[in-house]
């Protein structure tokens, strides 16, 4: 999870976003997703109702009785200025090397011309990145990782939150792990997390021109093809396939050993090892039904126009 350079007390958290603490002035080592939060960490809860267990200091619309809360107008915004003062971009010097010398990169690694590793970034034992690959800070890649070109690892997650002055930018301080033996294709983008990582698990593969959004969760040997297109926090099981230009939405389970037919639309959970087509997304049988009741709509019509 995403560190402070420092520890840092509940009262300067609540002075930093324009709040006002409510409870002990704990101190606090960094940020995390709610469900992730430890004692130590900041997080944001913005739902009505309830009160979360985790963390050791939430931001929230109204106070929790027995909990450190820091109470602002709205807590996402809220989070988005404190990860902004936290954990603020890095400015490259002008000569600053492509592979920079923060960087663990292991020795038996290939790594082609125009390749670009950040600081930080932890590449495991006979990857190969391929020419322009670009590898932001955050991103570590397990073993005999394959990186095609022009893929690009670890940048900022699409979200932006509506406000009265506009759309406010909420940065990502995550990271994107990659395990052993996953295989990237060219120019496809894989976000980092918001605040825990994005997940890229054992053996998957992931054909050119994917587009992966901030912390999705791939499964091992899953296979992702060309031009599919994964909004944020989508949770794909293990040896799913998902068919080209397949579409999924935010907060998707798709189940273990699904198939996705190409061009699916996908606006809800798949059940584990179903087959699914179409847009909307049915079962593959409902939707071949559909497909075949098409080709009666014209004639259909011209009846019912008389």
């Amino acid at each position: 999870m995403p560190r402070f350079a420092a520890p840092i007390a509940a009262s300067s958290v609540a002075t930093q976003v324009g709040g006002v603490l409510h409870g002990a002035d704990v101190e606090l080592t960094g940020v995390a997703a709610l469900g992730e939060a430890t004692a130590a960490d900041v997080a944001f809860f913005d739902r009505a109702g309830g009160a979360p267990g985790a963390g050791g200091l939430l931001l929230v619309r109204t106070p929790i009785e027995g909990r450190s809360v820091v109470v602002v107008a709205d807590p996402l915004a809220a989070m988005a200025a404190l990860l902004a003062g936290q954990f603020p971009e890095p400015r490259p010097t002008p000569d600053a090397p492509p592979i920079h010398p923060e960087a663990k990169v292991h020795p038996s690694a290939v790594l082609h011309p125009g390749v670009v590793v950040a600081a930080g970034v932890e590449i495991g034992p006979d990857c190969v990145l391929f020419p322009n690959v670009v590898i932001y800070a955050g991103t570590r890649l397990g073993a005999r990782v394959r990186v095609h070109a022009g893929a690009v690892l670890g940048g900022d997650g699409f979200r932006y939150h509506p406000t009265a002055t506009g759309l406010l930018k909420v940065p990502h301080v995550g990271g994107v792990r990659v395990e052993d033996d996953v295989e990237i294709g060219a120019n496809t983008c894989i976000d980092r997390g918001m605040l825990g990582d994005t997940i890229i698990g054992r053996g998957a593969k992931i054909d050119n021109l994917v587009q992966i959004g901030h912390n999705c969760v791939i499964g091992p040997y899953a296979v992702i093809v060309s031009q599919t297109g994964l909004s944020g926090s989508v949770t794909v099981g293990a040896g799913a396939i998902l068919a080209g230009q397949v579409g999924v939405k935010d907060h998707v389970t798709i189940g273990a050993g699904a198939r996705l037919g190409a061009r699916t639309a996908v606006h809800g959970d798949i059940p584990a090892g179903e087959t699914w087509l179409g847009e909307p997304a049915r079962p593959v049988r409902e939707a071949m039904k559909v497909y075949a009741a098409l080709r009666y709509l014209p004639e259909m019509v011209r009846k019912l126009r008389g």
